[in-house]
């Protein structure tokens, strides 16, 4: 892990003073202490919003995200920015200084309750395609939402990444600790063998075959892989793989189950899936109305 105060290198302010003149900032777990040696320079770039873009420069890899709104709008991503350039008006300065950390806390339960809401969506998806893939295909969606909004409504930015080591090290009792242990389980963690990772990897890699961020994704997966870190790893490729499936339209899902069988490692097992998904349905009911 890094530290917060690590300086940006100096081949990305060169490469941030080579942009169009907008207001940029570093932003993501490049900004935090939670960054791995292979995580990506977020670079929030305030002009008019376009699809991101991956830079790799000499040894570094750059990740530009444009955002069209006002940055108050978009606090749970920015709070904590690290501003590198800046308005002549400084108004990326004065909309920093209005995101308070009792905003941005604020921001994050709103998300956090938006991701349960969602994550009992997927539990309802998963109940009407009941034994099929595509059910279990949306019982695993659900419990990526739930593991996401638990860690926002703790207190935390959760970052795709690094959520696995957010949800162990999360201080939770009741229904939230209930909640995540049946989310986990339907996560499956326990097969997060390099057999499974290799077969779900070329899966991904055809459902992201489109997205600008595909390689970004699949140099993260190998560099978890070369460290041993096989549960992060699984944990990482399947939630990015449900993101990905969760805005295809049902007709994809039936049309190519089988890919979407390798890309989140579903299994025949459907009978513990479902048990684990009535305890995540009970916690997330649950925490929604504390």
């Amino acid at each position: 892990m890094r530290a917060p105060t690590e300086p940006i290198p100096s081949r990305v302010e060169k490469f941030l003073r080579s942009l169009p003149p907008s207001p940029v900032a570093l932003i993501g777990c490049r900004a935090s202490d939670a960054s791995l040696d292979c995580c990506e320079y977020d670079i929030a770039v305030f002009a008019e919003a376009k699809e991101g873009h991956v830079i790799r420069l000499d040894g570094q890899t750059i990740e530009l995200l444009y955002f069209a709104g006002h940055p108050r709008n978009a606090i749970v991503d920015l709070y904590g920015m690290r501003i590198a350039r800046d308005s002549n008006k400084f108004a990326l300065a004065s909309a920093a200084k209005e995101m308070t950390q009792e905003k941005f806390k604020k921001a994050l339960r709103a998300t956090g309750r938006k991701s349960l809401v969602s994550s009992l969506f997927c539990q309802r998806m998963a109940h009407q395609a009941s034994g099929s893939v595509v059910g279990q295909m949306w019982g695993k969606i659900a419990a990526y939402r739930f593991v996401s909004g638990a860690i926002a409504l703790s207190g935390k930015r959760p970052m795709p990444m690094h959520e696995l080591g957010q949800a162990r090290q999360m201080d939770t009792s009741g229904v939230v600790a209930e909640g995540l242990a049946a989310a986990l389980e339907c996560i499956g963690l326990e097969r997060a063998t390099r057999p499974s990772i290799s077969r779900s990897i070329q899966a991904l890699q055809e459902l992201k075959s489109k997205d600008y961020d595909k390689d970004l994704v699949v140099s993260k997966i190998e560099y978890l892989m070369g460290r041993q870190m096989l549960s992060d790893c699984y944990f990482f490729m399947g939630r990015t793989a449900a993101e990905n499936l969760v805005k295809r339209k049902d007709s994809f899902h039936h049309r190519y189950s089988k890919l979407v069988q390798l890309a989140l490692d579903l299994t025949s097992d459907t009978q513990q899936m479902e048990k684990s998904q009535r305890s995540l349905f009970k916690a997330a009911s649950a925490a929604l109305k504390e």
